[in-house]
């Protein structure tokens, strides 16, 4: 699919935003054609807007990961295309900011309340990081062609849990539960006896703390 920015003098609302066409305001110009810039550091914000032109309702849980798994094509434009590793392509996945995220939305209490922008897009980090891509690929691609997908948030993240589980043959019922996903007992419990637990699970810490 063809994909075209639109820039004008003044948006009526933000800097830059999804659509067919993605808008921008003009002052983003230099974002959006310098590639030069893009290989020297990154860009971030217009692949940002593509990321939501390529979001679908059935793996989005709104309002929470709106605003976090479009910049999942933020992070893989700027690491695969560019070169760009995440912590130089935006200043909130250095590590420290990383890190420091993640403690206080546990000390906090996993609210599902807080759980939106950088800190919504963390898990995705963190399964990205241990997995790769290919799973992402591999998911999304199937998502394109799932029927009866559920419409309330609960029950799509109880079968994102499911089927990310089974592309990567791991229980990742207590990671998604640590992170205060509404994971039912039932697909705790189906999820133990079909797959193997995730030893590598980096929320580990944070459930024996």
């Amino acid at each position: 699919m063809l994909e075209i920015t639109v820039s004008l003098p003044t948006l009526s609302l933000g800097w830059m935003h999804a659509g067919y066409p993605v808008m921008s305001n003009v002052g983003a110009l230099p974002e959006i054609i310098d590639g030069r810039a893009f290989y020297a550091k990154g860009t971030w914000g217009p692949i940002h807007e593509l990321g939501h032109n390529q979001q679908k309702s059935g793996w989005n849980f709104p309002p929470h990961t709106t605003e976090a798994t479009c910049n999942l094509w933020s992070v893989y434009v700027n690491e695969t295309v560019l070169s760009i590793s995440r912590e130089i392509a935006h200043s909130d996945l250095q590590p420290h900011a990383r890190k420091e995220r993640i403690k206080n939305y546990i000390r906090n209490g996993a609210n599902l309340d807080d759980f939106e922008v950088f800190t919504a897009l963390e898990p995705y980090l963190q399964l990205q990081e241990a997995f790769g891509w290919d799973p992402y690929i591999h998911i999304l691609a199937k998502y394109q062609t799932m029927s009866n997908i559920p419409h309330d948030n609960r029950s799509k993240m109880n079968l994102w849990a499911e089927t990310f589980s089974q592309e990567v043959n791991r229980n990742l019922g207590p990671f998604f539960k640590t992170w205060g996903w509404p994971i039912e007992d039932r697909v705790s419990e189906n999820l133990a006896i079909s797959y193997p637990a995730w030893a590598e699970d980096p929320m580990i810490q944070y459930r024996h703390s």
